[in-house]
């Protein structure tokens, strides 16, 4: 019985010497960007519009409408404007005509870009700092019975980076 006592124990540590075992890593990685932002720096404004008169507003002159982006250094970024059709006050309405947005890495309207941009925006890279900036400029006409009022209507920029 001793005999097979001790050929069991044998046995049972041999088995145990015999198990393998392996271990591996994995690596945790995130990506983290920037927070996208956009600002409205300065609404678009066309002043004081006689009856049976069209105002225009340049996206290069004073009064556009600016925008600062603020997102993920030089990264490819999506911009997408959507105009009013009209600007109302109340029931009355006059049509509003969008002018091509304007861009630039820079604060500098004078050297903005439209270059590949549609009247619905269009893509860019962001600067090195993350920075992008907007200029947009449009046109008001009122009827010569156009109702005496303050009329607003909004534009909307939809910003997209990866």
């Amino acid at each position: 019985m001793k005999r097979l006592l001790v050929a069991l124990l044998m046995l049972f540590a041999v088995s145990l010497y015999a198990q393998q075992t392996a271990t591996t890593t994995a690596n945790v990685t995130a990506n983290v960007s920037a927070l996208l932002t956009i600002t409205k720096t300065a609404d678009l404004t066309f002043g004081t519009i006689v009856q049976g008169a069209t105002a225009t507003v340049l996206s290069t002159g004073a009064g556009v409408a600016t925008f600062t982006i603020q997102g993920t250094a030089s990264a490819s970024t999506t911009v997408t404007v959507t105009f009013p059709a009209t600007v109302v006050n109340g029931a009355n309405s006059m049509t509003f005509t969008g002018q091509q947005p304007r861009y630039n890495t820079v604060n500098v309207q004078g050297s903005s870009l439209t270059t590949g941009w549609g009247l619905t925006g269009g893509n860019t890279n962001s600067s090195s700092t993350g920075q992008l900036f907007l200029w947009m400029g449009g046109s008001v006409t009122a009827s010569p019975t156009q109702q005496v009022g303050s009329y607003t209507g909004t534009i909307t920029v939809q910003v997209t980076q990866p």
